[in-house]
């Protein structure tokens, strides 16, 4: 059966972790147009770093654009860490890309990933319920926020219970949907550890007024609340996987995929929502080459197996590029291409390549364009990896990985997973929330000793 061409084919970028200047951006812009895609995802909110600049929240560019020495690994602790776009600059890569053929698709990450938009504005957190003296008390300000400089998950969620909260997102949305011309904003969704939210009051008053059962649900509301803002702005809500867990989603919603909730990917397709593919697995290219090479890209499904019998409803692929250890734009240029490339043939040509060998003629094709921009890609030996030059990109991959302050980081992340994963487990016996609540604080404070 013959194969449609992707309507989506992009590539996300990371400027959060670490900033890329302007000119840089417009190289991979270019390369992008070389390879065929039409989409930038531009990642411009982490915890790492806020990098739009937002006129009605100045602080969010004052503050959470500037971080000190940053511990991702053995790499650079000091490039790259600050800076931001102006406005000026926005409208100015957009049209750059719109010039290439390229639409630029914003991320406004919440309401997780939200530590440097919280060290701007820290009255926009949770407040604190704890039991003291076997009485429930409020902490107003319980959280200290900062600019992280180390990589993980962190706690650290918009609070969903004020409705302060949601007119300042409504009013940063206004901004970005007018710098942004594209019919799609992109949200984020994924890895919002809910431990904050269950001790909020705001946010527990919010799901008893609204009937939620969960804080899964809680954060669907939130997000359809955005998402229904934009709707009437005209644009679509692209959304991870991850929102999928507090039930479906309306149709100007658009799920990206990149790991777990299978199922609940294949329901929402078997509605009619449509899907980008970006399975962790094949399509992000800060792993190393031992991971995902060139010639894994080529044997790579070009259907998930959560889109077969829906594949109308398949946007497209998105290739991913999370830059913590990635501190300039020539690490950049080696981890994306070819790999771009390969990813991209195999989005718009699946018919048409019948070989390894074809393939891998028609990606050398494409380097050579891409290399005379001054992007140097990975050399021919890791596009299909022997088994020893595996092992040794993987032991060059683990050294970049450890640092002391990446293990740490590390560390943290873990415990926190196992937390959240604990908390929901108790909570599920039914059991009186504040027990279940102090109980888990208290573990944890004989941990720290």
């Amino acid at each position: 059966m013959e194969q449609k061409m992707y309507s989506h084919r992009g590539f996300m970028l990371d400027v959060c972790r670490h900033y890329m200047p302007v000119e840089n951006i417009k190289k991979l812009i270019k390369a992008a147009e070389i390879c065929g895609l039409n989409r930038m995802h531009w990642h411009l909110a982490d915890d790492q770093g806020w990098r739009i600049e937002i006129k009605r929240y100045p602080k969010l560019t004052q503050i959470g654009s500037e971080r000190g020495p940053s511990f991702f690994g053995n790499v650079s602790e000091i490039e790259n860490n600050c800076g931001y776009y102006t406005q000026e600059e926005a409208r100015d890569i957009v049209a750059f890309a719109k010039g290439h053929g390229i639409e630029i698709i914003p991320e406004i990450e919440l309401p997780g990933h939200a530590s440097a938009m919280l060290a701007s504005y820290p009255e926009y957190g949770c407040r604190r319920t704890v039991m003291r003296q076997n009485c429930e008390q409020i902490i107003e300000n319980p959280y200290e926020y900062k600019v992280e400089n180390a990589g993980g998950i962190f706690p650290n969620l918009i609070c969903a219970g004020k409705d302060e909260v949601v007119t300042f997102l409504k009013n940063i949305m206004d901004e970005v949907a007018e710098l942004f011309p594209f019919d799609a904003v992109h949200i984020g969704g994924d890895e919002a550890l809910k431990l904050h939210w269950r001790r909020c009051p705001d946010c527990q008053k919010r799901m008893k007024e609204l009937g939620l059962k969960d804080e899964e649900e809680l954060q669907r509301w939130f997000v359809l609340e955005m998402g229904e803002y934009l709707h009437r702005k005209g644009k679509n809500t692209i959304v991870f996987n991850d929102c999928l867990a507090g039930g479906m989603l309306p149709k100007y919603f658009i799920v990206h995929h990149w790991m777990g909730n299978n199922q609940e990917t294949a329901e929402f397709m078997k509605t009619g929502g449509k899907v980008i593919y970006s399975d962790i697995e094949h399509f992000y290219f800060d792993y190393p080459y031992s991971s995902i090479d060139v010639h894994h890209i080529w044997e790579t499904p070009r259907i998930p197996k959560y889109a077969i019998g829906y594949e109308e409803n398949l946007l497209g692929m998105e290739c991913m590029l999370w830059t913590e250890r990635i501190t300039n734009v020539e690490r950049a240029a080696y981890l994306l291409f070819p790999r771009v490339a390969a990813a991209s043939l195999k989005a718009m040509k699946a018919d048409e390549i019948k070989s390894w060998e074809q393939f891998e003629q028609e990606v050398q094709k494409l380097q050579e364009q891409i290399e005379e921009l001054g992007l140097v890609g990975a050399s021919h030996r890791d596009w299909k990896m022997t088994p020893e030059v595996a092992e040794e990109d993987r032991i060059e991959e683990k050294n970049r990985r450890t640092s002391p302050g990446a293990l740490r980081a590390d560390r943290t992340e873990e415990r926190l997973l196992i937390q959240e994963k604990l908390e929901k487990a108790i909570k599920a016996l039914d059991l009186p929330e504040s027990l279940v609540l102090h109980t888990m604080d208290c573990a944890w404070e004989w941990e720290d000793k």
